[in-house]
């Protein structure tokens, strides 16, 4: 058999051979999802607060030390008036819920307790940008032995819906 007539013979034995193959039908999945808007739908606005200060602590003072932020809330959506709850995450360096604590930013052993007024929960307006003061204690039994310097701590705020 000629070179040519041995190719045109295994094509089509090939193509004969593929083409069950070409039949068989495929399957995949599809993921679908959608996100069902609060008739709430509250949010906080630019240029709200991003730093609670306690400021500077005395630690022979026999009194509570307080700082706090104003965060501005808006809420959109279909109600009105609209409610929310804002609440706080237990920081990074918290030692169980609801026991958030700061760290010395140069002895990463030394901690300093403090609590905050969470959760803060409210009915406002639609569309009105509305104050919602957060505010942190530290206590003088929680300060009075602490080391001197700075202490920080991060923690993340939740608003719902």
């Amino acid at each position: 058999m000629r070179s040519w007539a041995r190719i045109g013979w295994m094509a089509g034995a090939c193509a004969v051979l593929a083409a069950p193959l070409a039949s068989i039908a495929a399957s995949g999945t599809l993921s679908v999802s959608a996100v069902v808007l609060s008739a709430s739908n509250c949010k906080f606005r630019p240029g709200s607060g991003t730093l609670l200060d306690f400021g500077s602590i005395d630690p022979s003072s026999v009194s509570n030390k307080t700082g706090s932020v104003t965060m501005v809330v808006r809420c959109q959506g279909s109600a009105d008036p609209a409610t929310f709850i804002l609440t706080a995450g237990n920081g990074l360096y918290s030692t169980g819920p609801a026991l958030p604590r700061m760290r010395h930013t140069v002895n990463a052993v030394e901690f300093l307790p403090y609590t905050l007024n969470t959760p803060i929960s409210g009915t406002i307006p639609k569309g009105v940008d509305t104050n919602v003061v957060i505010t942190g204690t530290t206590t003088p039994a929680q300060f009075q032995n602490a080391i001197a310097g700075n202490f920080a701590d991060t923690v993340v705020l939740t608003l719902s819906p």
